[in-house]
């Protein structure tokens, strides 16, 4: 199994990879069980996009 190493991002980078406005990309996130960030937080971990990306898929190329 190929692990897949992610780098930090923003949440509008994320949402931009989504192809959808940040706005939808927090409503996103707020769906995701046990994910809670803090709104002041701009930048997201390694650990973070991950989990996200586990949760909504890849986003499309």
């Amino acid at each position: 199994m190929q692990t897949i190493k992610y780098s930090t991002m923003t949440r509008t980078q994320l949402a931009q990879k989504y192809q959808v406005c940040l706005k939808t990309f927090n409503k996103m996130l707020s769906l995701i069980p046990d994910f809670v960030i803090d709104a002041k937080i701009r930048i997201l971990t390694p650990k973070q996009v991950s989990l996200i990306i586990d949760h909504l898929g890849e986003p499309p190329d």
